[in-house]
């Protein structure tokens, strides 16, 4: 009878044992930073890659956001990418890692190295930094191999971006800041000590000398400023603040994760695009007023004007004015007939009616007179823009063709 219940307290205590070793086993897993988080496809992200990353994002300057949930996407869509590579069996050399990292690091007004020191200080691995450099240059490159042909710009693209760029005017302002780290007074504390020296210096105190005796940024040495900028580019919590000072003013505190910003308004400009009135335009025109039933005759002719060499061939059996013009400047285009072009792309027609007149107009072409750097600033943008959207388009495909779970 002892010896039964001996056994049962021997037995208890085992189980008991167990249930404790494998309690402290699963809680140490839950805790090991190189336990799986997320698996795609084949390839594991660890929650230690995740918190990498998210100090990487920080360094660069994320600042909108749930940043552990963008280097979560982020960790993915690289997974994805480096899937693509596989299958194209494209690599990255050391020395174009290098000169990578080096181009970023000289927009950032350092080196390689001296980037990689910062990084360093913020606590990513050598890895994680090379890591996220390589994966974007080897991403480029199976993009643009893949998608190259497809993204050059066609005549129809450019026309569409030079005549857009010719109707618009560009908003810019010169800004300076000072940068408050929450690491150096405390977060209240700094809140604090950003409102009044905001207030001091709308008041009079010299904005350089606080620049100098309080700012933390890079931009310190050059007085604070920033340099000229699009508003629209700026972070929304950003550009509410520059929108309600005039030049001269500065901000109200700023909050970003680090720390305290205040702007200055130095300056601000509205620009007219360098286009504006240098769009040439070579149209066709036929003219069928008097003709029996010239709005039903228009109608029916529309279809079948494929080529401008149609019109001209035509242009003697009509009235007045029926023939072929330009290239010649829009500004000395007729306005009815350059408001109906300018809805127009080459070798398309529109009818221009107005009382008893009655004309089919067609335009051949669109011209510009830009400068060589110029064309190239366009088509680059161009071909920038439609790349870009060919990639997202691509990395969507491989997201819906992937396996993605969290673990």
């Amino acid at each position: 009878m002892n010896m039964g219940l001996d056994m049962r307290r021997v037995v208890l205590t085992c189980l008991a044992g167990l249930m404790f070793l494998i309690g402290t086993s699963t809680a140490m897993m839950a805790q090991n930073p190189y336990s799986a988080a997320y698996a795609v496809n084949d390839s594991i992200i660890t929650y230690y890659d995740i918190d990498q990353r998210t100090r990487m994002l920080r360094f660069l300057g994320f600042q909108d956001g749930d940043i552990r949930q963008a280097a979560v996407d982020e960790l993915i869509d690289d997974r994805l990418k480096l899937i693509a590579a596989r299958q194209f069996g494209a690599e990255i050399s050391g020395e174009a890692l290098n000169r990578g990292i080096g181009a970023v690091a000289q927009n950032m007004g350092t080196d390689a190295e001296g980037l990689w020191n910062r990084a360093r200080g913020a606590g990513i691995s050598r890895e994680a930094f090379e890591e996220y450099f390589a994966i974007q240059l080897i991403w480029r490159e199976i993009v643009q191999a893949r998608f190259r042909q497809a993204a050059d710009p066609t005549s129809i693209d450019l026309d569409n971006a030079f005549a857009t760029a010719a109707a618009q005017t560009q908003q810019s302002v010169l800004l300076a800041e000072i940068a408050l780290p929450f690491a150096e007074r405390g977060e209240e504390a700094t809140i604090a000590f950003a409102t009044r020296l905001a207030r001091d210096i709308n008041a009079g105190f010299d904005f350089t000398t606080a620049v100098q005796n309080f700012s933390r940024s890079p931009t310190a040495a050059n007085g604070g400023v920033i340099g000229w900028l699009d508003p629209s580019r700026l972070p929304a919590n950003i550009a509410a603040e520059v929108s309600r000072l005039r030049v001269g003013q500065v901000s109200g505190p700023v909050r970003v994760e680090s720390g305290i910003l205040l702007f200055k308004l130095v300056s601000a400009r509205t620009l007219t695009s360098p286009l504006k009135k240098e769009v040439a335009i070579k149209y066709a025109v036929l003219n069928l007023t008097g003709q029996p039933d010239a709005l039903a005759l228009a109608r029916r002719m529309q279809p079948g004007l494929d080529e401008c060499a149609e019109v001209n061939s035509q242009a003697a059996q009509f009235g007045p004015g029926s023939g072929i013009y330009g290239p010649i400047s829009i500004d000395q285009v007729p306005a009815d007939i350059a408001i109906s072009v300018a809805r127009l792309i080459p070798s398309r027609s529109e009818i221009v009616a107005n009382g008893d007149s009655v004309m089919l107009v067609q335009l051949c072409s669109r011209e510009t007179t830009l400068e060589d750097a110029v064309q190239a600033q366009f088509t680059n943008s161009v071909f920038g823009s439609k790349l870009a959207s060919l990639a997202e388009g691509y990395l969507l495909e491989l997201r819906r063709n992937a396996i993605i779970e969290r673990r």
